[in-house]
C-alpha cells in the first residue's frame, strides 16, 4: 500500500455502464516530496516522511524551513511520517498519484471539522428563546 498525503476536494457521482450511480470522493493527492527516511539503525524504526500542501515561507518557522531546504523541498504546510512504507524512496524524491493503480486499496485518515461545545441547540436543532 503506497503512502501519500491527500486533501479532500469534494464529493460527486459517476454513472456506470449499467446505469447505476456510484458515489465518489475527489481527492488531491500529491505531489509529496520525501523530506526524510527513518532507518532502524539510526532511529529505531523504519518510516518515510512526506510533505504536502504548499504554503508561503512566512507561515513556517525557521527550523521547519531548514528541514525542508535540506531535503530540497519547497515550503509545505504538513509533514507526516508513514511507518513501514520507506521501500526504495530516497530524500528528495517526489511521490505522486502515479504510484496508485486502478482498484488499489488505500488507507484514509481525516480530521473532522470540529464543532466546539455542542450544547442542545446545535445538537438537537432546538430553538433559542427570547434574548431580552
Amino acid at each position: 500500500m503506497p503512502a501519500i498525503l491527500a486533501k479532500k476536494l469534494g464529493m460527486t457521482q459517476r454513472f456506470m455502464e449499467d446505469g447505476k450511480v456510484e458515489r465518489v470522493t475527489v481527492l488531491e493527492a500529491g505531489p509529496c516530496p520525501v523530506t526524510a527516511v527513518r532507518s532502524h539503525d539510526a532511529d529505531g524504526y523504519e518510516a518515510v516522511q512526506l510533505a504536502f500542501g504548499a504554503t508561503k515561507e512566512k507561515a513556517l518557522s525557521k527550523p521547519e524551513l531548514g528541514h525542508l531546504r535540506k531535503a530540497g523541498a519547497p515550503p509545505m504546510r504538513h509533514i507526516v511520517e508513514f511507518r513501514d512504507e520507506a521501500g526504495e524512496l530516497k530524500v528528495g524524491d517526489t511521490v505522486t498519484v502515479e504510484s496508485f493503480e486502478v482498484g488499489m486499496k488505500v488507507k484514509i485518515a481525516g480530521t473532522s471539522k470540529g464543532k466546539g461545545f455542542q450544547g442542545t441547540i446545535k445538537r438537537h436543532n432546538f430553538a433559542a428563546g427570547p434574548k431580552s
